[in-house]
């Protein structure tokens, strides 16, 4: 199958990049250079570039050019142990990070609480949404938000911004209602705006959202969204009985 033009450029300058032609943060030919070099219009050059940015290969800057991309290198996040028991898992909003990252100090920014819909309850009612971005050293990798419904938070830390010392799960539990367990739900989409300026993406690059509801005995007691890059990600899920050192198999 003959690819177009403007296809047969970008595979050419995606070998070039592969092959280190062109290194990370090395800027490519400009416009006018790839248009003599590859005897094709501007537009068609053009239609190349925009190919490769948005399969998060390049990335263009304003009067400087086309530079090649930081190579990402993808964080493992730990969905769950299925040998722990629900109430001992994830005493934070956080799902932990494992493999060759777990060392990097991971901070927390500024946790908002706000007012929103969602969970199980009548539409219009109000839930408590708890907001937080987290990073592993400088490296933006996680958008958390949680909901809660009004009647189990309301009058508790839930309703204060600032961490949780013992994490929600655990007051959840004090305030008389234990997680019995929880259903996550996978999927992937393109970013929101809070999303694109938080990761600090380029065109192309989705993001993969786990949604998290913890369940009472009776009732869904807490909503949680992650957010992650897509291309820095790799969610993990480990059943019974793993030997230690292998656990969470570092990341290669």
């Amino acid at each position: 199958m003959v690819h177009a033009r403007y296809q047969q450029i970008a595979d050419r300058l995606r070998d070039q990049i592969a092959s280190g032609v062109f290194g990370p943060g090395e800027r490519l030919p400009s416009e006018p250079d790839l248009v003599e070099e590859y005897q094709a219009s501007r537009n068609t050059v053009r239609l190349a570039i925009a190919l490769l940015t948005n399969q998060g290969l390049v990335v263009t800057r304003q009067g400087l050019g086309t530079f090649v991309q930081q190579p990402t290198r993808p964080f493992t996040a730990l969905l769950s142990r299925v040998n722990v028991p629900p109430a001992g898992q994830h005493a934070d909003t956080a799902l932990p990070v494992v493999g060759a990252a777990a060392g990097q100090p991971e901070r927390a920014r500024s946790v908002v609480v706000e007012r929103a819909a969602a969970l199980d309850i009548k539409p219009g009612d109000p839930v408590v949404v708890r907001r937080s971005q987290r990073y592993l050293g400088d490296v933006p990798w996680l958008l958390v938000a949680s909901f809660f419904p009004i009647d189990l938070a309301s009058g508790t830390a839930l309703e204060q911004a600032g961490s949780i010392e013992q994490g929600s799960i655990k007051l959840l539990a004090d305030l008389g209602h234990p997680q019995q367990g929880f259903r996550d739900e996978i999927a992937a989409r393109m970013p929101d705006s809070r999303e694109f300026e938080f990761f600090g993406l380029t065109t192309g690059i989705p993001v993969i959202v786990v949604g998290r509801t913890a369940y009472g005995a009776s009732r869904p007691i807490r909503l949680t969204r992650y957010v992650y890059r897509a291309d820095r990600v790799r969610l993990a899920h480990e059943v019974a009985t793993i030997p230690e050192k292998y656990q969470a198999a570092a990341e290669g």
